[in-house]
């Protein structure tokens, strides 16, 4: 990593002048999810959950070709209260009750899954953070990154496509039925401040490596910061990810191929948890205004306390100005005995370039193997969603 960073300052000093001006560039979206659920659930659903970012990047082009860029991302969200960055507990089981996974006396929290069956101390209400704010380099050598980013195995992700863009049944961003559990993306240092190293493509591959002094932060779409007076949490730093990605067009089938295998590894602070350990692959087939599909796993160690494991499927086929989706995802996390899985069939239409509405119907389940008779274990929700992005 040393020896990047010389390449990078190496870059900045050869040169005092810039072949084109500073250039700017604003992005930004809105994005609501609607969700209509019924079923045997104590569950409350969130009717109505929101988004709305604002991106920027500004960029320098020095004489010998390195660009030099700023980045950051702002965003606003109303998630489920319950389940906001993807943690707290899907099924409520307290670690006092006979079944219900306990360690130390207390419920214990997947430390790549981020799930427990108990619930935090208060609900979330609408939060906004500074996702992302980030320097970049890129020359012919690859690109290195310095500050608040995903890692390159989450940004290596590939997979099936999943129609609804935030409300997605895996990896949500937005969950309005509040039992997602599903996570095929390979994320397990969130948008913490890191540092990360890129490859050229070579024949459409490249390569990365990511690290993150400091796992346990607070983020949108993955709080690993929250706290519960009741739940062990593993206290996750010095993550390490690698991965690879290609991308490449088969021309005599008119097809675009994506794949990624990625792999991290992350300390914990906490004698009650092991490392974690993750690997995740994908792949996906395109055929432009034609049709996708693809699909992508997952397997964490999750701390050492049990397996976590997921797995999803989906494709997309255009007709006209319509795509037609179907996809399918399942988890198990050995360290809760818990188990999750959705389907979901949908359409979705650009109606002009800024914006797109999706409808669906969705089934969630959610069962908890350990759970004593009396508790409320088996969750079913199904219903009707409805997602409207706005971007500009």
């Amino acid at each position: 990593m040393r020896i990047f960073f010389l390449m990078c300052l190496a870059s900045l000093s050869c040169t005092a002048n810039a072949e084109d001006a500073i250039e700017t560039e604003f992005d930004a979206d809105l994005t609501l999810a609607l969700g209509f659920f019924d079923g045997e659930s104590p569950r409350e659903h969130s009717p109505a959950t929101a988004e709305a970012s604002v991106s920027g990047r500004s960029s320098y082009v020095l004489e010998n070709g390195v660009e030099i860029s700023g980045n950051f991302t702002f965003r606003a969200q109303s998630d489920h209260p319950d389940r906001a960055g993807f943690s707290g507990s899907i099924i409520y089981c307290p670690p006092q009750m006979s079944g219900c996974a306990t360690l130390n006396g207390m419920a214990p929290r997947g430390a790549f899954s981020r799930l427990s069956t108990q619930g935090f101390d208060d609900e979330a209400g609408p939060r906004a953070s500074l996702e992302r704010a980030y320097i970049e380099v890129d020359g012919g050598w690859g690109a290195v990154t310095l500050g608040r980013d995903d890692g390159v195995a989450a940004r290596f992700f590939e997979g099936g496509p999943t129609l609804f863009d935030l409300a997605r049944d895996r990896d949500p961003i937005l969950d309005p039925s509040g039992i997602n559990g599903v996570r095929t993306r390979n994320d397990i240092s969130s948008t913490a401040e890191k540092v990360s190293y890129v490859t050229p493509r070579i024949l459409g591959l490249r390569a990365g490596v990511s690290y993150t002094p400091d796992a346990s932060v607070r983020r949108l779409d993955l709080d690993t910061a929250r706290r519960s007076s009741t739940v062990l949490e593993p206290e996750l730093d010095d993550a390490v990810e690698v991965g690879l990605q290609l991308s490449r067009y088969l021309y005599d089938q008119d097809l675009r191929l994506r794949s990624s295998l990625t792999w991290s590894q992350a300390n914990s602070a906490s004698s009650a948890y092991e490392d974690t350990k993750t690997t995740s692959f994908g792949l996906d087939l395109e055929r432009r205004d034609a049709f996708r599909i693809g699909f992508s796993l997952l397997n964490s160690t999750n701390g050492g306390l049990g397996d976590y494991s997921s797995a999803a499927i989906g494709g997309e086929y255009w007709l006209g100005d319509w795509r037609l989706g179907l996809s399918a995802a399942r988890a198990e996390d050995d360290t809760l005995n818990l188990e999750t899985k959705s389907l979901t069939a949908g359409v979705s239409r650009d109606f002009n370039d800024n914006v797109t509405v999706t409808a669906g119907y969705r089934m969630n389940e959610a069962q908890l193997d350990s759970a004593p008779i009396w508790s409320d274990f088996n969750l079913d929700q199904d219903g009707v969603l409805l997602e409207v992005r706005i971007q500009k």
